[in-house]
C-alpha cells in the first residue's frame, strides 16, 4: 500500500465515521439491539462432543462457531466461506439434530472428493440438538489466551 493508498482509506474511514463521532449512528443502534434482542430470545445451550471433549454449543450456531468460542481447534481455511473444505467434520451421532445440507455445503464437499453422507462442513451445519463430531484435519493443542 502506498501513501495515496493509505490517505484514501483514512478519509473514507473518516466519512463513515459521521461529523466527529459524537453521535453514533442510528442505523448501527439499530442493527446491534435487534442482535441482542435476537442472541436473548434464544439462550439455548446444546452439549455437543467434539473430538471426544464435552463443549456447549449455541442452538442455531455452527459446529465452527462452538469449537472456537470453546477454545477448541479447528481448520478453516477460507473463512468459512464453504469453499476449502478443511472444517471437515465426520458426525458419529446426532446427525439429526444438525440443519439440513445447503446446496452450497454439498456442492463443496463433492468437489474436494468426500461423499459420505456423515461428513459435514462444521462452518455451514448448525446445531439443533446434541451431536457428537471428530474433525477430518484436527489440530493439535488449544488456542492459547
Amino acid at each position: 500500500m502506498n501513501r495515496h493508498d493509505d490517505d484514501a482509506l483514512a478519509s473514507r474511514l473518516r466519512e463513515s465515521a459521521g461529523d466527529g463521532g459524537d453521535r453514533p449512528n442510528p442505523g448501527l443502534r439499530d442493527r446491534f439491539a435487534a442482535r441482542l434482542r435476537d442472541v436473548a430470545s434464544r439462550p439455548d445451550v446444546v452439549p455437543i462432543e467434539f473430538d471426544g471433549k464435552k463443549i456447549d454449543a449455541r442452538r442455531g450456531g455452527t459446529l465452527l462457531g462452538a469449537a472456537l468460542k470453546n477454545g477448541t481447534r479447528l481448520m478453516h481455511l477460507c473463512g468459512a466461506r464453504t469453499l476449502c473444505a478443511t472444517c471437515r467434520v465426520k458426525v458419529t451421532a446426532g446427525a439429526d439434530n444438525l440443519t439440513s445440507m445447503s446446496t452450497m455445503e454439498r456442492l463443496s464437499l463433492r468437489y474436494h472428493l468426500s461423499f459420505s453422507p456423515r461428513t459435514r462442513l462444521a462452518c455451514q451445519a448448525r446445531v439443533e440438538g446434541p451431536v457428537e463430531i471428530e474433525s477430518v484435519f484436527p489440530l493439535c493443542g488449544d488456542v492459547g489466551d
